[in-house]
């Protein structure tokens, strides 16, 4: 495999393959999500995320972020999915804080249809992250949290908390606890 434009361990310079940089990132990756859901509404953006496996796994490419980000969350998404854990890419989002298009990878790998509202569904998948992690969720449960599409400037921590959400007037449509789609009128889960 090419080493081109390059990956190596800051510490020494010495060259790295993608393949073994993308293990090193994946699991620095899924370290510094676990330790993001511990606060709740914390969220990182993409290129926060990429700066950050970067400096924790030692290992640094010139690679443009979205060349190579994209394979590290999906990874990130296969662990958590195969160990049972909450889909830690949910806290991850681009620069409008929007989730991405990798986002779609959870569903896939829960087979899952696409919901016509990914923000609401990341939502819910970003609740379940607090939870699982020991955020401090509210005593009323909390609403699951969505991030702002505006706000302060971006910031380059990647455990930025978001502004609470105002709640809605109208009351919410009961929602699947497992796979976080709506619920029929009789409550019962047809995709689960």
């Amino acid at each position: 495999m090419t080493t081109t434009p390059g990956a190596w361990r800051s510490s020494d310079n010495e060259a790295v393959s993608f393949r073994d940089a993308a293990v090193a990132w994946a699991l620095a990756a899924h370290e510094a999500l676990a330790e993001t859901a511990s606060g709740y509404g914390h969220f990182v953006t993409i290129n926060e995320l990429a700066d950050r496996v970067q400096e924790m796994s030692g290992i640094r490419t010139a690679a443009p972020t979205r060349t190579w980000m994209d394979a590290i969350l999906r990874k990130v998404a296969r662990r958590c999915h195969n160990a049972g854990e909450p889909p830690l890419t949910a806290l991850c989002v681009k620069q409008n804080h929007k989730v991405s298009d990798s986002y779609k990878y959870v569903l896939e790998l829960a087979h899952l249809p696409i919901p016509a509202d990914m923000e609401v569904h990341a939502a819910y998948a970003r609740w379940q992250c607090y939870a699982a992690y020991g955020a401090d969720i509210p005593a009323d449960g909390g609403v699951p949290p969505l991030i702002p599409k505006s706000g302060a400037p971006l910031s380059v921590t990647p455990t930025r908390i978001a502004p609470a959400p105002k709640p809605d007037p109208e009351p919410r449509a009961a929602v699947c606890s497992s796979c976080f789609t709506q619920l029929p009128a009789n409550g019962v889960c047809y995709y689960c």
